[in-house]
């Protein structure tokens, strides 16, 4: 999926993210050759990373902390348009750190 079309797709979830957060998640977005739940868990996943491998951080990273939060509730959303019966698997797969 390009960044372009993830970006789209985001454009169109309702109701849309405050605008901070909408930046954010924009910021964090590349091309991938996934799935949209793959890509977005992905980028859910990398997000947390960053995130986690600052303890030293405070409050500046709370957005990078709710965009990684969103990542990941978009992927099981993509995931639910796409086919209901994959929810698990990609559950599964995000709670092992694997796309």
């Amino acid at each position: 999926m390009t960044r372009a079309e993830l970006l789209a797709w985001l454009e169109a979830r309702r109701p849309a993210p405050p605008e901070a957060l909408r930046a954010s998640l924009a910021a964090g977005i590349t091309d991938a050759a996934l799935t949209l739940p793959e890509h977005l868990a992905d980028l859910g996943r990398r997000t947390l990373a960053r995130v986690a491998s600052r303890p030293d951080g405070e409050r500046e990273l709370a957005l990078d902390l709710l965009a990684a939060d969103a990542f990941i509730t978009y992927a099981f959303e993509a995931q639910a348009e796409a086919d209901v019966t994959g929810l698990a698997d990609l559950a599964e797969r995000v709670a092992r750190g694997a796309s």
